[in-house]
């Protein structure tokens, strides 16, 4: 070995040696880093935890993995979202909201139409439906309960959590980071991170889901049934040979229609294994073709006469559907010849509800579509694809913003706080109380954004929103209202109600978060109020049945006289007795109207109940009768009064 300045050189064996040493500790080091990013990929799911501190660990684990199961069957039942877009009523023209009340819960629409007839789709992408879940679980791990272990000895220091999750095919995997420092006598564990994944089937059944979407909104199927249905259970176009009127009952037939669309909806299957192709007709096959193939789940199709919907009909006559008997040709009369033909055109608009459900009917995922049928027509079909955006919005915050939260009285309010921009929802943190400056702030990155919305939630408060453009703004001050619970009382006529009663109450204050409840009295008899504008719509039933008897008309046409008369084209006159058979309505409006009014928080703070008022009208004995008491109630008025 020679030695120049602070270098070593080998010659022969010793060279070898040391390139041997070299190589050794490179193979160490990888191996090595290897272990040690299996180690960090695992996170604390893997680590070896103390026995003194497994039953928090333990609990911390099942709590957070419980939040993840729950967020994700949310998902499924409200087809990928936790957080419903605001909601946007529906109208006489189009009945549809954007969502669809069932089982007690909106269902935002895949595919609807708005109140003035434009085509709105509301698809949710997997990443803002893994955003969703991320905030849910922000949202709930704060209130997995650490503190009872104090009892047993623990000192427990929790930190902010942040949540990040991907939506795998049959499963979802969670990353918890969130500092926990557990110490007990004079041992401590101190937590930073935690992998886990529990076992779902939501990306699967969402993938299946846009599937059947895709293949309906191309080939429109729903509509070429109800079509079907319209043609095979209404009257639509032909003849009858006939010298009399033919009458139809309007309201009886959207009646037979409601039922037919019903049963036949509700037996369509799509292609694939989960049912015996010999118990169902190939007709009643959707995708049979091969282009659509479900296996390992099964798939519901489901409508309710009950929904919103809208059925029209043209021409009507004094609310009948008459085809007059076509004879009085001359010539014709002679022969004896009548014929009565009819064409009628439908507006039919109903939801569907899809199911992609397992097979042990554990797991769901389900989306409602709204079905189309102008003037006897298909819509225009359309051919779209779903394009998840390359980066998450939430990412991209970049503007530093200051919020300061306080209650009506400016005293500091400590609430949990999130940024929306368009669709896109990002949980930016949680204002604290700093004693030093007497005020519940917090500092924190947001996305750039032209009209975004603060909003600010806290237990006891009403949600607010704050109106931002972070492109401009980046101070914003939330007052948050308290919100109390009151006794619901209704009366008519200055006598309690005891039957069946509906009160929706909606705010008209674009700063309160999409505030709408609908209570059904007298079961429910609470309601919970904040300081606001609020739009009250009542509507109170009368209980047990209501007889409309039948009615008869008189409808008189020219036909050509007998014989060689009618060759002259000589006419008599020729009546006919039309009779509308009686129906009975088992629920009936006797009393209701709207009321727009403003709660103060004062009478919040001091009042009990909230007492709603409203005046009877007469019980209608006809359907025109009835059409017309239903507009006098639209446009009652009613008081409310907190008391």
């Amino acid at each position: 070995m020679k030695k120049r300045g602070d270098f070593l050189f080998f010659k022969g064996e010793s060279k070898k040696k040391a390139q041997l040493t070299v190589f050794i500790i490179i193979a160490i080091l990888i191996v090595g880093g290897i272990l040690g990013y299996f180690l960090i990929k695992n996170g604390l799911s893997e680590r070896e935890i103390p026995e003194d501190f497994r039953e928090v660990y333990n609990y911390y684990e099942s709590c957070s993995k419980a939040s993840l199961e729950e967020g994700a069957k949310i998902l499924g039942a409200r087809a990928g979202y936790i957080n419903a877009p605001s909601f946007i009523p529906g109208s006489e023209y189009a009945p549809f909201s954007n969502q669809l009340e069932f089982l007690g819960i909106g269902i935002p629409y895949w595919y609807y139409l708005s109140s003035n007839g434009l085509i709105k789709e509301q698809i949710p992408s997997k990443s803002s439906m893994e955003n969703q879940l991320e905030n849910y679980i922000e949202e709930r791990i704060i209130d997995c309960n650490l503190e009872q272990f104090s009892e047993s000895g623990y000192e427990i220091e929790i930190g902010e959590p942040s949540v990040k999750t991907t939506i795998e095919k049959n499963k979802i995997l969670g990353q918890i980071n969130q500092k926990i420092i557990i110490r007990k006598e004079d041992k401590t564990l101190s937590l930073s991170s935690f992998n886990f994944e529990v076992d779902s089937r939501l990306g699967e059944f969402y993938e299946t889901a846009k599937s059947i979407y895709d293949y309906q909104k191309k080939n429109m199927f729903l509509e070429n049934y109800s079509l079907d249905v319209l043609f095979t259970y209404a009257p639509v176009d032909g003849a009858a040979i006939n010298c009399s009127p033919m009458i139809w009952n309007p309201v009886e037939v959207f009646k037979k229609l409601k039922q037919a669309l019903e049963a036949n909806i509700g037996v369509l299957k799509v292609s694939g294994n989960y049912f015996n192709s010999r118990n169902t007709g190939q007709y009643f096959i959707v995708g049979k073709g091969g282009d659509l193939k479900i296996t390992n789940k099964q798939i519901n199709f489901l409508y309710s006469r009950d929904w919103p919907s809208r059925f029209e009909v043209w021409p009507v006559e004094n609310n009948l559907m008459v085809a007059n008997p076509v004879g009085n040709q001359e010539g014709l009369g002679a022969l004896g010849f009548c014929y009565a033909p009819y064409k009628f055109v439908y507006d039919l608009y109903f939801p569907v509800l899809i199911q992609v459900i397992s097979e042990d009917g554990n797991q769901m995922f389900q989306f409602p579509f709204a079905v189309v049928i102008e003037k006897n027509e298909l819509r225009e079909a359309m051919n779209s694809e779903l394009i998840e955006p390359e980066n998450d919005f939430c990412d991209n915050a970049n503007i530093e913003v200051e919020i300061n939260t306080y209650n009506v009285n400016l005293n500091p309010v400590e609430a949990d706080l999130k940024f929306k921009c368009s669709t896109s929802v990002c949980r930016i943190g949680k204002s604290k109380i700093d004693n030093a400056t007497g005020k519940a702030s917090l500092t924190a990155l947001v996305p750039q954004c032209v009209n975004g919305v603060v909003i600010a939630s806290a237990k006891g408060y009403s949600e607010k929103k704050y109106f931002i453009s972070t492109n401009e703004e980046t101070f914003a001050e939330i007052i948050l209202d308290k919100e109390k619970g009151l006794n619901l009382e209704i009366y008519v006529d200055g006598q309690p109600v005891v039957n069946s009663a509906v009160l929706t109450v909606r705010t008209n204050n674009e700063n309160i978060s999409n505030y709408e409840t609908s209570l059904n009295y007298p079961y429910n008899k609470k309601i919970d109020l904040s300081e606001g504008d609020y739009n009250f719509d009542l509507k109170v039933y009368k209980a047990g049945s209501i007889t409309i008897p039948e009615t008869k008309t008189r409808q008189c046409s020219k036909v050509p006289r007998e014989g060689i008369l009618g060759l002259f084209g000589l006419e008599k006159e020729n009546c006919f007795d039309i009779t509308i058979p009686g129906q009975e309505i088992t629920n009936l409006f006797y009393a209701g109207g709207k009321v727009n009014s403003y709660i103060s928080q004062s009478e919040i703070e001091e009042g009990v109940s909230l007492k709603v008022y409203a005046s009877s009208v007469e019980i209608p004995q006809s359907l025109d009768a009835l059409n017309i008491i239903y507009d006098r109630i639209e446009r009652s008025s009613i008081s409310v009064v907190v008391e």
